[in-house]
C-alpha cells in the first residue's frame, strides 16, 4: 500500500456509520476502516496524484480557497456519487468517514464473520484514533463459534 500523502494527524470522531452501506458499526461487527490497499477514505492537506491504474486516487476539496482535501481511493465504479457525498457531508460536520470491514471485503472466506485482524489495513477507533494493522505471517481464525476456521481469542495471536 502506498502512504498516504500528507495526513492530517488530529483526531476526529468517527462518523455514525459506514459511508458505503450506511449501517453503524454495531450492526456490521468488526472495526471501522479508512485504508487498506484498494480502498481509502482520509482527510489530507495539500494536492497529490497518484494511485494504480486499477485503483484510482482523487482528492475532493472540502471547501474554497483551503488546502484540506478528502482522498478517495478505490476501483473504478466503487465511489458511488452517494457515497461521495456521505464521505464529504461527514467530512464537512467534522466528523471521519469510514467503511466497515463487510464493505471492505475483509471477512471470512468461509462465513462472512468480519476478519479479527484485519491485516494492511489503518482503523479508526472510537476515541478518532487512526492506527496501522500490520501484516503478521500467521492465520487468525474466525471469530465466529459455528465456522469451520473459528479459533477463540486466545489461539489468534
Amino acid at each position: 500500500m502506498k502512504p498516504i500523502p500528507n495526513p492530517i494527524p488530529e483526531s476526529r470522531l468517527p462518523a455514525g456509520y459506514c459511508v458505503f452501506c450506511r449501517q453503524t458499526l454495531e450492526t456490521t461487527g468488526g472495526r471501522r476502516m479508512v485504508a487498506q490497499h484498494n480502498l481509502a477514505v482520509m482527510r489530507v492537506n495539500g494536492r497529490c496524484a497518484g494511485g494504480h491504474s486499477r485503483v484510482a486516487e482523487r482528492v475532493l476539496p472540502l471547501e474554497a480557497g483551503s488546502d484540506t482535501g478528502l482522498l478517495l481511493r478505490g476501483e473504478p465504479g466503487r465511489w458511488s456519487e452517494a457515497a461521495i457525498a456521505r464521505a464529504r457531508r461527514d467530512a464537512l460536520a467534522g466528523l471521519h468517514p469510514w467503511f466497515c470491514q463487510r464493505c471492505a471485503g475483509r471477512v471470512c472466506r468461509t462465513c462472512g464473520t468480519p476478519a479479527p485482524h484485519p491485516m494492511g489495513a489503518d482503523l479508526l477507533h472510537a476515541q478518532g484514533r487512526i492506527t496501522h494493522l500490520a501484516i503478521f505471517p500467521f492465520n487468525p481464525g474466525c471469530d465466529n463459534p459455528q465456522c469451520t476456521r473459528y479459533k477463540p481469542r486466545e489461539q489468534q495471536a
